[in-house]
This record gives C-alpha cells, structure tokens and sequence, in this order.
C-alpha cells in the first residue's frame, strides 16, 4: 500500500461544531461505497484524570495512543484513518501527522455559525460546564481563524452530519457522486 492510499483526515473545528458526528457519517458514507477507512475520536483517546498541569488537554498521552492506533489501522490495510480533534495550531497539525505517519494528512475545518454553536451547547452540556465550553468556542474559534486553519473549509448551518460528510467527501475526490 502506497502512502497516497493511506490518507489520514482530520475534522477539527470549536467544540460543538459536530466534529465527532460528522467524523462518524464521514465514515459511515466511505463505508456504504465500500472504501477502507476507520474513525477515531480523539477526546476518547485522552480522557483520563489526573491530566499533567503541563498538557491540561492531554494531548501527548493522546498521541501516543493516536500512533498504535494509526499503525495499526494501516498495517492492517485500512487505507484512510478520519479523526476527530481540535486542531489550533501549524504545530499541532505537525504533531497529528507525524503521529498517523501521514506527513500529507489533511485537515477539513468545520466553520459553524456561533449562534449555532451556542444552541447545540446549550443542548448538550451541564449547567456547571456550559460558560466554559461556551467560552472556548469563541476562543477556538478566534485561534483557527488567526492561524488559518484548514486545508478545506466547509460552511456549516443546521445541516445534519450526513450532508456535511457527503460535502467532505464530494470535495476531497474521496467519492465520485457523479457516476450513479
């Protein structure tokens, strides 16, 4: 298998812009036409307390789970990983791909409206954690914009994780939807 087939994808954008689904319909789609693919989402792979003061997100513990895993996904064959993660920075971006062993990953950043992104929050989260995680969705999206993250850009309203997958897909030249 060349590196050309293992391409590794990651959807990044603030929380609550539908990473984890869209990640899942993205996989679900490549599935359903019979392409190799595997989905991880990253908070999994870093979700564990004590967290160092250090690394308050984990992330080094996270990648290293992220490299057995992708390895092993492609030492088995499976031709493209999709991951779900928040991706800030040029460095963290380096840090996914040399971690997947994919120096060509591509990063698909989800922009949601921050209206949208209040709403879904206001529906998913406790009262105890929602100013923070409404916070950090302004402040993610400041970063992403400020660092000109995303190697593709999808605009998102209130179109369900499907659609968004079937843009991802169409886009990237993952699907030919045009030869039904």
């Amino acid at each position: 298998m060349t590196n050309e087939q293992q391409r590794a994808i990651v959807i990044t954008g603030p929380v609550g812009a539908g990473k984890t689904s869209t990640m899942w319909a993205l996989a679900d789609l490549l599935q359903a036409h019979d392409l190799s693919c595997a989905g991880i989402d990253m908070d999994t792979l870093r979700r564990y307390h004590p967290q160092p003061s250090d690394d308050p997100f984990g992330n080094r513990l996270g990648r290293k789970h992220l490299a057995f895993m992708a390895a092993s996904y492609f030492g088995a064959g499976i031709e493209r990983v999709i991951l779900a993660d928040v991706v800030e920075t040029t460095d963290d971006r380096e840090a996914l791909a040399l971690a997947m062993g994919d120096p060509g990953l591509i990063v698909v950043r989800l922009r949601v409206p921050m209206d949208t992104l209040r709403q879904r929050l206001h529906g998913r989260e406790s009262a105890e954690r929602l100013p923070w995680y409404l916070n950090r969705a302004v402040e993610l999206e400041e970063i992403l914009d400020a660092n000109a993250i995303g190697d593709l850009i999808v605009e998102v309203t209130e179109q369900p994780p499907h659609h968004v997958a079937h843009e991802i897909a169409a886009r990237l030249g993952l699907i030919d939807f045009t030869a039904t």
